[in-house]
């Protein structure tokens, strides 16, 4: 049976009734909120939480993450992009993501060997894909099933440097459409890091009887409440497409952009 965590986009979390993941302050980035140790500590009382930690350390940041994550308390599972970081998390609740990088079973495999059972599945593969994954792999298997994907991360002020560039002003979020593809894309920039993000509304719902052994991530992130309402409504229906525009492209359309791939 699936389990549903929800990534709140607000701090108003009694609006949620599922397991929470919070970006954890100062170690996240491409939220809209965050959450400090005093929050998540206070709230993981009396709910489930788990963090997510998406950003890369520099080693001089290696002593002051190790103290904050000292600090934490009653954590399900720590969410991190930063590979070399599960040497300094209990390997039972590190939940790699790997972005574009876990997108076969020869690699969850091979992070199963190593005691990191936990893993965020790339949501760039194409339902049978995903299928193959689920059907060889014993692993834990998470999958952002609402979401508006992040297609690129940078620790480069790229809205600011611009902007300085051109001598003037402008805000550090921006909804733009890529010249030769048309393509609606979100930029945003926070503390001297820029996100882009997929305008449109992933979502994998129609194949939900297909994905019976992942755990689902809705990330609420980057939605307007209007979407935030109508998702948190319609959220384990194979017909949210129904109620909201939302895009699959990748769970029907192969990309041939991974190591080994062949056209």
């Amino acid at each position: 049976m699936n389990k549903f965590y929800i990534i709140p986009n607000k701090k108003e979390i009694d609006y949620f009734k599922e397991d929470l993941i919070l970006p954890l302050e100062g170690y996240s980035i491409g939220f809209d909120v965050y959450f400090s140790i005093d929050e998540i500590n206070k709230i993981a009382k009396s709910r489930n939480i788990s963090v997510i930690i998406n950003i890369f350390l520099h080693k001089n940041k290696l002593e002051d993450f190790k103290n904050i994550i000292n600090k934490l308390e009653n954590i399900e599972y720590y969410f991190i992009e930063d590979f070399g970081l599960s040497n300094l998390l209990p390997k039972d609740k590190v939940v790699i993501m790997g972005s574009h990088l876990i997108n076969n079973y020869d690699s969850i495999n091979y992070f199963n060997n190593l005691g990191i059972k936990n893993i965020v599945v790339n949501n760039e593969l194409t339902k049978e894909e995903l299928v193959q994954i689920k059907d060889n792999t014993n692993s834990n298997l998470f999958y952002f099933l609402i979401n508006r994907n992040m297609l690129m991360y940078s620790k480069r002020p790229l809205i600011s440097s611009y902007y300085e560039y051109k001598n003037i002003n402008g805000n550090l979020k921006l909804n733009i459409k890529e010249k030769s593809t048309k393509k609606e894309l979100i930029i945003k920039e926070e503390n001297r890091c820029t996100c882009i993000f997929d305008n449109n509304i992933f979502s994998a719902n129609v194949y939900l009887d297909l994905l019976d052994k992942y755990n689902f991530i809705i990330n609420l992130n980057n939605m307007s409440d209007e979407e935030v309402d109508i998702i948190m409504k319609h959220y384990k229906d194979k017909d949210l497409n129904k109620y909201i525009k939302t895009d699959n492209y990748f769970l029907d359309n192969k990309i041939i952009y991974k190591l080994g791939d062949k056209e």
